[in-house]
């Protein structure tokens, strides 16, 4: 069963020496952290037609129905403790911002752990226990967003109906909830599973961490999208324009592989925060002039 964790309140003091000790291993350890927003690790997902949704899955991912996107970059590889980090101590510098934006500990699990220490223990696993609120804020530092549902999918699926990431054989390339992946019950480091690489490279969007997106959440989003989309294909969707849930896709290691597919859609309120829930970045592509 999957449990939320009320956030604590902790006082400045005891965070600044956290964020000391925490600086202090960074400095001492020679990590080899994969740098998801580095420009070498953004993928530039092609402007065009693809068709999002499905007609033999769950209700909310029906209808099938074609989509145009502009051309926009992802990141290869979910946001890491390790650069997580180097947003929160910006924010942890000072005592009246020392609470914002801070992930939510684990003492229960171990496998993950308490912030900010886990930042220096498992540098290049995914963040996690970070609200949607959380997520845009780092992105917006980055000069970036999440992105959206449909670039999520297309990211994920290609031009193609694949249902994982990889193509339509159930394999173990993912971090699910099956004891036969290599990471039983816990996360994994980002990238742990080249084979289950997407049609354009993009690494683990399925299984490890469900991400949040830009998208407001509605069962009845892709039926709307499609009357849209009838005479033309719907060009760079949103979502609705309000809701209560913000939609999240991929699966989890909670996951069974049936909920890990590239069109599965799942939901949570922001602001919670919870031990399988992380993130990537976006960003449009620059428009080259003729």
């Amino acid at each position: 069963m999957n449990t939320f964790c009320l956030n604590r309140k902790r006082n400045s003091y005891c965070n600044i020496t956290q964020l000391s000790l925490v600086t202090l291993l960074f400095s001492l350890c020679a990590f080899t952290t994969v740098c998801a927003q580095g420009a070498e690790n953004m993928i530039l997902i092609p402007a065009g037609t693809f068709t999002m949704g499905s007609d033999s899955r769950a209700a909310d991912e029906k209808p099938k129905h074609k989509v145009y996107l502009d051309a926009y970059h992802i990141s290869r590889y979910e946001v890491t403790n390790a650069e997580y980090y180097e947003f929160w101590k910006l924010q942890a510098a000072s005592p009246e911002k020392v609470s914002q934006h801070t992930p939510e500990n684990f003492t229960h699990l171990p496998q993950i752990g308490d912030w900010p220490a886990r930042a220096a223990q498992f540098p290049n696993y995914p963040i996690v226990g970070i609200s949607w609120h959380d997520a845009n804020a780092y992105a917006a530092w980055k000069g970036m967003r999440l992105p959206t549902e449909a670039e999520w999918e297309k990211a994920a699926r290609g031009y193609t109906d694949r249902i994982w990431p990889w193509g339509n054989a159930m394999e173990p390339h993912a971090n699910t909830a099956a004891n036969d992946d290599g990471y039983e019950n816990r996360l994994a480091p980002v990238g742990s599973f080249p084979k289950g690489k997407s049609y354009y490279g993009v690494m683990d969007m399925a299984g490890n961490v469900w991400e949040w997106t830009a998208d407001w959440y509605s069962d009845v989003y892709y039926w709307s999208s499609s009357q849209a989309a009838a005479k033309r294909p719907k060009k760079n969707p949103t979502g609705p324009a309000v809701g209560s849930w913000r939609v999240l896709r991929g699966g989890s290691w909670m996951d069974n592989i049936a909920r890990c597919s590239t069109t599965f859609r799942f939901y949570l309120y922001p602001n919670l925060k919870t031990s399988f829930v992380g993130f990537r970045l976006a960003k449009t592509a620059e428009k080259i002039s003729k």
